[in-house]
């Protein structure tokens, strides 16, 4: 009952500020695409037989590269649902550009960093070519493409724990794995996994840098500027946000709460809270995310029914429903039945819409920000 009321009120507390309209409009928004995480059962077990406790965690124990297959199933899901005007359900899908090279950064004994493509590592790791696939999902529509990270982590406190023989960052490392709770050189960070968590203001030029590069590497991949951002972990400082908008980011995709670090304080966090329409002193958009569809959180969580009241809630307030997915729920490589439910949920939760919504408009990220602004 008491977790009840709570979600009520957080439900509401979301939805009660900012821009309205009277249009039922979804928006699906799924990070963490293109990251490693997990690379396979096997490494789990290595790293579980070596101590490191990868159980206790639901997206070590289920999150990895996506596959052809992950894909193309996502897609086939999206496509077999139309609403009143022939449009298809849009994923809006978070793009990570790339990966540690594991093997060149030993080499050079971790004094540089060294990355590969999120195409490149499709080859390296499954032996798949996704870019055709890539491009076939956006021209129809199915999916579109926006910037999360040049890499899904924070290469300067890595690549530091690194060179100073962290334990439990080298197993994990000669594992192909950067995704460990641990207790890192930083005091603030118990994993590696907030990209922009800047610390000073020397970290903060360094991640700055990087942020361009991400970016650069995103219009060069998909040959277009992603116009909205989501920040890894939620956790970003506001001085980046110049760079976003310099880099042609018009909208940052967010949840209500935004870590946000201090680097001139060492990196001390404090929350800021957003909502959906609210602009910054640069003119940018914030969107918030007020319908959750995880179903890896939960297995025994009835997700549709949850994401049906969240979605309601939000038209019944006049504001879009922006649905958290991530991408770990829709990814095979730890466990394909998993994937399989969870794709049949989607598309349960799909037609529950359309019956319920007709007139439904789906929309991707860049798509909300225009009618915002």
């Amino acid at each position: 009952m008491i977790n009840s009321l709570k979600s009520t009120l957080s439900r509401n507390l979301t939805n009660a500020k900012g821009w309205r309209t009277s249009r039922k409009i979804v928006v699906f928004e799924s990070d963490d695409w293109g990251s490693i995480r997990m690379r396979d059962q096997k490494t789990f077990e290595n790293l579980l037989n070596a101590g490191i406790r990868v159980d206790k965690s639901r997206y070590d124990s289920l999150d990895s590269l996506e596959t052809k297959q992950d894909l193309e199933f996502l897609l086939e899901v999206l496509d077999k649902h139309q609403n009143q005007n022939g449009d298809t359900p849009k994923f809006t899908t978070n793009m990570v550009m790339g990966n540690p090279n594991f093997e060149k950064i030993e080499a050079d004994n971790f004094e540089q960093y060294h990355k590969r493509s999120f195409l490149e590592s499709y080859q390296y790791y499954n032996q798949e070519d996704l870019k055709p696939l890539w491009f076939q999902g956006i021209d129809h529509k199915l999916i579109q493409a926006q910037f999360h990270a040049r890499e899904h982590f924070n290469v300067q406190l890595w690549m530091k724990d690194l060179r100073n023989r962290k334990k439990d960052t080298q197993l994990a490392f000669k594992n192909h794995f950067f995704g460990l709770k641990t207790k890192t050189s930083s005091p603030y960070q118990t994993n590696y996994l907030a990209a922009y968590r800047a610390e000073s203001e020397s970290e903060l030029k360094i991640i700055d840098t990087i942020l361009k590069e991400g970016l650069k590497e995103f219009e060069q991949t998909f040959g277009f500027k992603s116009q909205s951002f989501i920040a890894c972990n939620y956790v970003w400082p506001k001085e980046i946000e110049q760079t976003l908008l310099n880099n042609g980011i018009n909208a940052i995709q967010s949840q209500r709460g935004q870590v946000m670090p201090q680097p001139n304080r060492e990196g001390k966090p404090k929350i800021k809270h957003h909502y959906t329409g609210q602009k910054n002193k640069l003119n940018q958009v914030y969107t918030v995310r007020n319908v959750l569809f995880e179903p890896y959180k939960d297995l025994k969580l009835d997700w549709v029914n949850q994401a049906m009241i969240d979605i309601n809630n939000a038209f019944l307030w006049g504001k879009p429903a922006i649905v958290s997915t991530h991408r770990i729920n829709y990814v095979s490589q730890m466990s394909i039945k998993h994937r399989d439910e969870n794709l049949k949920m989607l598309n349960q939760l799909l037609q529950q819409i359309l019956i319920k919504w007709p007139e439904v408009e789906f929309m991707t990220s860049d798509q909300l920000c225009k009618i915002i602004k």
